[in-house]
Parts: C-alpha cells; structure tokens; sequence
C-alpha cells in the first residue's frame, strides 16, 4: 500500500496544482495529521482516494466534529498511531496517547518538523507542514517499511 502522509496545511482550500500532484503520486491512502484549517481540505482530499486523518490543535468545531483526536489503523499487518499533538511535543506525548497498544508507525504533525526516525522497530514521522513537505509509506506485507520524504 501506497501511502501519502500530510500535516500542518493550513489552507482554507487546497490549490489545484497541489491536489493535482497529488493525485498523480497515486497513492492508496492519504493520511493527514491535523491543522487543516478548514473542512474543505478534507473534503478536496476524500475526493483525491481513501482518507484518514486527525484534528489538530488549531482546527475549528466543524473539524473537531468531523475527525477523532487520534486514530489507529492496520495496514498489511501493521498498526499505525495517527495524532497531531499539542504544546511542546515530545515522544512521551505520543507513547501516552497509545498506552496499552501496539504500534508500528508513529505518525504525528504539529511540530512543522519534518522527522524520518526509527527507534528499534517503531518508527516516528512526522511529514512536516504540507506542501512544504510529505512522506510516502510503502507498507507491503512481510517486507520492510519504506519511507520516502517529499519535496513539494
């Protein structure tokens, strides 16, 4: 699977080009870690292919309504942790948040921080502020992550 990880966008609604390019990375999934700013984004993103995303600190009550604070999915056999975060973000925040589970894939935004890390089999990303920047996770099962950082 195909994944595109975006964050931190802040746009009232996504530029054509950007919703062009990506579409063209033909991704499977987008996920999106919060600080849309308006709901709009996510609407222009489920029309782009399969979505899920989080609310984020700066994102309004429509939004707040719409998206959870956080989400776990499985993708090939691995769980991904999907949360913004707030104030002066450290792992410690994100390990809270998911106490209890297993994750494989830490995804956050918040910090404008672009972050490619891997402690031990967990990883850490964050896809920095879109379209500043984005990641795309390759998730096949029984193989190895990939994740390539992109440059918008």
């Amino acid at each position: 699977m195909r994944i595109g990880v975006i964050s931190d966008s802040h746009f009232l609604s996504l530029p054509a080009e950007l919703i062009k390019k990506l579409t063209d990375l033909n991704l499977d999934l987008i996920i999106h870690c919060g600080d849309y700013t308006d709901i709009n984004v996510i609407q222009q993103l489920r029309g782009i292919c399969n979505f899920c995303g989080v609310a984020g600190n700066m994102d309004d009550l429509p939004i707040k309504k719409s998206l959870q604070e956080k989400e776990i999915i499985e993708v090939e056999g691995k769980r991904i942790g999907i949360f913004h975060g707030y104030g002066f973000f450290r792992d410690e925040i994100l390990e809270n948040e998911f106490k209890g589970e297993k994750i494989d894939i830490y995804i956050h935004g918040h910090t404008h921080r672009l972050r490619n890390e891997k402690k031990g089999d967990i990883y850490f990303l964050n896809p920095g502020p879109f379209p500043k920047s984005m990641l795309i996770i390759n998730i096949v099962k029984d193989k190895e992550i990939e994740v390539e950082v992109v440059k918008l």
